[in-house]
């Protein structure tokens, strides 16, 4: 009787894995992506400490509000520009109700 094989030897071919070598954690193996940008940054925050990131998300609500704040002056300068546009239409418009005037294009002119 004869104790089995167990490093590979005779029945080892190459390029093969072996059980062994398959099993084991420190052996090659494939090898994880690179993380992507959100995760780097979440994994910065998490050491970084808690005070990093609320001053983070108290940074990114003031962009928030800005971009609001934005937002909110331009439709206001939509509402005043359609506001002087219909004061002008009321005042050249020679229609009854005042709406503008559609006409149909005929493309074979």
């Amino acid at each position: 009787m004869t104790e089995p094989v167990r490093d590979g030897g005779a029945n080892h071919i190459a390029g093969e894995e072996t059980e062994d070598e398959a099993v084991r954690p420190d052996g090659p193996g494939p090898a994880l992506p690179p993380p992507s940008a959100v995760e780097s940054l979440v994994s910065s925050l998490l050491e970084a400490g808690p005070e990093v990131a609320e001053h983070v998300v108290r940074a990114a609500q003031e962009l928030l509000l800005a971009a609001q704040v934005i937002v909110d002056a331009a439709e206001r300068a939509v509402q005043e520009q359609q506001s002087v546009r219909d004061q002008a239409r009321g005042t050249d418009d020679d229609s009854e109700d005042g709406a503008a005037t559609v006409h149909h294009l005929d493309l074979a002119e």
